[in-house]
């Protein structure tokens, strides 16, 4: 994927990053390499690199709702591993292949249907024996939740928290259209846009019905979700970089591929059952989590945490210097989803690769989160793209660029008619000069003189 050069004399381009144009748009080799076993398998399905790609993202998306009790400690917040995702791609791009991900949550989710539908004839059973027998039925318990693992998409607002507070405040928000969601979140009653980005960061949502004032309130919800549509989808889904929505993404875009593959070319013998066996691991891990009354902890030694800082404080430097503060929001809760990654990445490494049962010792692996770190610098890339595409952005990041020219080429203490030169040979107007020296890190020295401040590195 090619990222366009900045030129000042486009006024209609969005400046990306540097070491975005240097990144392939495609994950790395490297990734594949330091996988869960388990993971790996499911990737020969894929015919290409961009298939073996947003397989992967989505089969993190699905399972990181499929761990209950498992969580971390992040900016002394405790959080689950819960991710969103969105592969957009136009029609015959191939991701069509992602439908097969259901099938990893599509074992608990009958399982959970069926225990519920048992206790509601139970509960029906014994409600018709009371009524018969003329007893109160007043000493009735409240009737069974009815408990799923996939959330439908197409849900009013109401509807929505009423299935995650009966769901035991959880679930997996699986759409291959994303229209479903978007038309839902157009509409008045569907309108559930601050519920999610509520639930990435597992905040309390409530709402009161008005028929019968029944009051619905959510208290730690822990939602997934994977969504998949073509760009006009997406934008009408997230419409600008402001919709807090945005920022708590990850995201892929997949091109067209001209060439027709062969169809009757099988990758294993069942299609799908390498999905389904998993499904049914995981539904075995699921139910082994469920009743952990402690929880199981995940988290990074002091080498790691040193690592993991650096790395992001990097990619925030950069990144700010050379397309300013509307990527911040990404690129910190960027570094959120890196850990949710890894906490994925190191459950199903200890209880589905190695097939243990006991409580690991809360250490990830070195290898999980470098993986993870790395699947989000990708993932950070896309971001930007899309960025790029959204109204409004480019003048933003243009305006930021200019005055970090002009910072740049002016000397450690300056005057005003030398800073009149510097900004003359980039093209800035005297009343754009003169509010950059007044909201820049500068330091007024005296009449017509400055100093640059110097920023600190580990910002």
């Amino acid at each position: 994927m090619k990222a366009a050069q900045y030129d000042l004399s486009r006024e209609d381009s969005f400046f990306v990053p540097t070491p975005v144009q240097h990144i392939d748009g495609m994950f790395a080799p490297e990734i594949y390499k330091n996988l869960p076993a388990c993971l790996s398998q499911l990737l020969e399905i894929a015919n290409n690199r961009q298939e073996r790609d947003v397989l992967l993202l989505g089969a993190i998306t699905v399972i990181s709702g499929c761990l209950p009790n498992i969580y971390g400690i992040y900016d002394n917040r405790m959080v689950y591993p819960h991710l969103f995702t969105f592969v957009d791609a136009p029609a015959g791009a191939g991701k069509g292949i992602l439908n097969h991900l259901r099938s990893l949550g599509k074992a608990i989710h009958r399982e959970r249907i069926s225990k519920s539908q048992d206790e509601i004839n139970r509960y029906e059973q014994n409600k018709a024996e009371l009524k018969a027998n003329n007893q109160d039925l007043s000493e009735l318990p409240p009737p069974p939740k009815q408990k799923l693992l996939f959330i439908p998409a197409n849900n009013s607002a109401s509807s929505f928290i009423n299935t995650l507070a009966e769901n035991d405040e959880m679930g997996i928000l699986f759409s291959t259209e994303a229209d479903t969601l978007a038309n839902s979140l157009t509409q008045d009653w569907g309108n559930f846009s601050d519920i999610l980005r509520c639930a990435f960061h597992h905040e309390s949502v409530e709402m009161q019905r008005r028929t019968n004032k029944e009051y619905l309130v959510v208290e730690e919800p822990r939602l997934s979700a994977l969504l998949t549509g073509t760009n006009g989808q997406f934008k009408r889904l997230i419409p600008n970089t402001e919709n807090g929505l945005f920022s708590r993404f990850m995201y892929y875009t997949m091109r067209s591929v001209p060439q027709f593959r062969n169809v009757f070319a099988h990758k294993m013998d069942v299609p799908g059952q390498l999905f389904e066996d998993m499904g049914q691991q995981l539904l075995d891990l699921f139910q082994f989590l469920e009743v952990q009354q402690e929880g199981i902890q995940w988290r990074l030694d002091k080498r790691m945490q040193d690592h993991f800082v650096k790395f992001f404080s990097h990619y925030t430097r950069i990144y700010y210097s050379e397309t300013g503060e509307r990527v911040l929001a990404t690129i910190h809760r960027s570094g959120l989803i890196a850990f949710r990654i890894t906490m994925v990445l190191s459950s199903i490494r200890w209880f589905i690769d190695s097939s243990k049962r006991e409580t690991p010792d809360g250490l990830v692996h070195p290898r999980d989160l470098e993986t993870a770190m790395q699947i989000t610098l990708h993932t950070i890339q896309h971001s930007l793209i899309h960025m790029a595409d959204m109204p409004k952005n480019h003048d933003q990041s243009m305006k930021h660029r200019r005055m970090e020219q002009f910072i740049e080429k002016l000397p450690v203490e300056f005057t005003k008619n030398e800073a009149n030169k510097v900004g003359k040979s980039l093209k800035l107007s005297s009343p754009t000069i003169t509010r950059y020296l007044v909201q820049g890190p500068f330091e007024r020295l005296g009449h017509g003189r400055y100093r640059k401040l110097y920023r600190d590195q580990n910002e």
